[in-house]
């Protein structure tokens, strides 16, 4: 072999190029079985696509009722804040009104003590003498009783002259026995 190293690179050369570029068997063109997995998702992913819509959908109506059911305890709270400080409103006027009436009442308990006292005790030179009955009434036994006329011109009904006593802290007189009838003429 008389070639030259340079002709000789060429052929391996290209005989290396046929032998890496040549195909290592020859195949029929046949459709390659379907993948399982590309098959289970294009099956299946009508599936999964409701499935997730169905969950958007549970979870939008759950933040719709969560919202209208907290705008309706805020209403309704609004409302109770509303009837609480009515009654809080209420509680102070009856509060006071209950203050007015115990002043009053105290009042009126000083008034008919004090009334008490002058018509029992009546100040003379700012020196007071007691007496058991009031100005105008009479010891007789026990008790202090008032005499009227009983004449026509001064003649009362029996409401009336009960009346007129209830208006002086007392009542009509009711004789319970003979002894007290003669003290009494």
């Amino acid at each position: 072999m008389n070639r030259r190293p340079q002709e000789e690179i060429e052929e391996i050369k290209e005989e290396e190029d046929n032998y890496v570029n040549a195909p290592a068997w020859t195949v029929d063109k046949v459709a390659a079985p379907p993948d399982q997995r590309s098959l289970f998702f294009s099956q299946s992913f009508p599936l999964i696509a409701v499935c997730w819509l169905i969950l958007l959908v549970i979870m939008g109506l759950r933040i719709h009722f969560t919202s209208v059911n907290d705008a309706k305890l805020t209403a309704e709270i609004q409302q109770l804040t509303a009837v609480n400080q009515q009654l809080e409103t209420q509680k102070k006027n009856l509060t006071e009104q209950i203050q007015n009436m115990e002043t009053n009442w105290n009042e009126l308990n000083v008034s008919r003590a004090q009334w008490s006292i002058d018509a029992y005790c009546p100040k003379r030179s700012n020196v007071r003498q007691c007496k058991a009955c009031q100005n105008g009434w009479e010891l007789t036994g026990s008790n202090c009783y008032v005499y009227y006329d009983a004449d026509p011109p001064n003649q009362k009904t029996w409401q009336e002259a009960r009346e007129d006593c209830r208006g002086k802290g007392s009542d009509l007189v009711v004789v319970h026995s003979q002894v007290e009838q003669h003290l009494l003429y």
